[in-house]
């Protein structure tokens, strides 16, 4: 197929011989060359397409970057113009680079300006992340082993690239290789230009806080590599691991199980420091750090558990759980029948419309309650309210056991201690299980020391292992964004 490269054509799709479009008359080979196949994408300069270059006999493929003066408007054309042309001047001397895009051409067809350059074939870091989620320890050192030293080509060569994302970093499919793209905004590091104020340009959430006031350094580009690799890992968008209020980023409360060596999150911190000086000077003393600091080894994710292990603490708890369910609902039953007969015979026997109360605890009211209009209209008002009633009376009498709001003992009786052995991994892990359904199936850190008694460290540890076993995944809670456990099944 042959696309037609006419912004105002309204049918631009045509047969792969054809040498003009159908639709609209236009040639449809790009100097007498490069046949366009079909639109890759749009920007703020113009269009992109895949094409092929039918001069040589392998016909390889390539990539058209049309700039189009109608979407730049009259204030903006002239710089627009100067960027494009910018790129194609960048790429000409920085395409001799393996991992950046070669320049194939820079010409001029019917009043509309045109880039042809390599086609790297392969998905961008963007789609990775969103294929195959959040990278690990071992990912990012190695993107950062691959791409720091075309940051150090490109900056020996006086060139800031301005526009570092996941977007413009592409895994090519043949080797594997990181490769460097859209060069459209960068930026000639003269030794003049570098202390003037220029054009405000780059990608929102990426872009260093000097170079959002038009003074991009070098070290910008590490800073937009920092925030690129940290939302590799958390797979959290970069808005959202800053702290604006603090002026801090706060990545590492997003990684949850992800582990993460404290030699990495030096580098990293150091890349995203707000301070220039504070910051890399340069991508070769990054590298240097990095292969200075040793990683811990990450381990794999282990296996699922065996489904009899998770079935027998699944119906364990689930056992447990229903006996509690029945004995509230006995209850909640008796108190309803209690409140019918004092609401029946309670006018001739006034100790009768206060029985209900008396069942669930309430001495004082059920008294009142014999009282003749006050007892009346109170017996109406308990009708709904039965419910919170039973309840609380049942918080109550957990509470005087030492049993959580899950029905899991709070501390040992001092009887129980001297003739029990302590509970073993597998019954605290009961007890978390329990604590969750009570929570319906989730459970933070803090929630699960409250309800379960074990210590601060030890539930970690248990939930960490539980994680590790399949029983629960790590979250964070829509609500309150605080880490919460979901436990599978529950």
């Amino acid at each position: 197929m042959s696309f037609c490269l006419n912004p105002d054509c309204q049918q631009p799709r045509n047969s792969s011989e054809a040498k003009f479009c159908q639709s609209c008359g236009s040639v449809l080979l790009l100097g007498d060359r490069y046949r366009a196949l079909k639109p890759l994408g749009s920007g703020g300069f113009g269009r992109t397409f895949l094409a092929v270059d039918e001069y040589k006999p392998s016909k390889p493929r390539c990539v058209i970057k049309q700039f189009r003066r109608e979407e730049q408007g009259t204030r903006n054309l002239q710089k627009a113009v100067a960027l494009f042309v910018r790129e194609a001047q960048r790429l000409e001397e920085l395409g001799k680079h393996p991992q950046i895009p070669d320049l194939l051409a820079h010409f001029e067809q019917d009043d509309r300006q045109y880039l042809i350059q390599e086609f790297v074939d392969g998905p961008n870091l963007a789609q990775e992340l969103e294929e195959g989620g959040a990278f690990d320890e071992a990912q990012i050192r190695q993107l950062l082993q691959d791409l720091l030293p075309v940051l150090d080509f490109v900056h020996q060569r006086q060139v800031i690239h301005r526009d570092i994302k996941p977007e413009n970093i592409i895994r090519r499919s043949p080797d594997g290789q990181l490769v460097l793209v859209d060069f459209g905004a960068s930026k000639l590091a003269t030794g003049t230009a570098l202390g003037q104020t220029g054009t405000v340009i780059g990608s929102a959430g990426y872009v260093a806080p000097e170079q959002a006031l038009g003074k991009a350094v070098f070290g910008s580009d590490l800073y937009s590599l920092g925030v690129t690799c940290i939302h590799l890992l958390t797979q959290m968008p970069p808005f959202d691991l800053f702290d604006s209020s603090e002026g801090a980023w706060v990545w590492e409360d997003y990684l949850f199980d992800r582990r993460v060596s404290p030699s990495l999150k030096r580098v990293l911190n150091k890349l995203l420091a707000n301070g220039t000086s504070r910051r890399y000077q340069s991508a070769a003393a990054v590298l240097q750090d990095l292969q200075a600091k040793s990683a811990i080894p990450i381990a794999s994710p282990p296996p699922k558990p065996p489904a009899s292990e998770w079935k027998t603490l699944h119906n364990w708890n689930r056992t447990v759980h229903l006996q509690e369910e029945d004995h509230t609902r006995k209850r909640l039953n008796t108190t309803y029948i209690l409140w019918l007969v004092g609401f029946i015979l309670g006018t001739s026997l006034r100790p009768l419309k206060g029985m209900h109360r008396f069942y669930n605890g309430k001495i004082l009211t059920g008294v009142l309650w014999m009282i003749p209009v006050i007892g009346d209209i109170g017996s109406l008002v308990d009708l709904f309210l039965i419910p919170r009633m039973v309840d609380e009376y049942e918080t109550k009498a957990r509470a005087k056991l030492g049993m959580s709001e899950s029905g899991v003992p709070l501390a040992p009786q001092a009887a129980v201690t001297q003739t029990l052995s302590p509970p073993t991994r597998e019954q605290q892990m009961v007890k978390l299980l329990k604590a969750a359904q009570a929570r319906g199936g989730q459970l933070s850190v803090t929630q699960a020391v409250m309800d379960t008694s074990i210590g601060f460290t030890e539930v970690e540890d248990l939930l960490r292992d539980m994680v590790k076993r399949g029983y629960a995944t790590v979250d964070n809670d829509d609500r309150t964004g605080v880490v919460v456990y979901r436990f599978l099944e529950l």
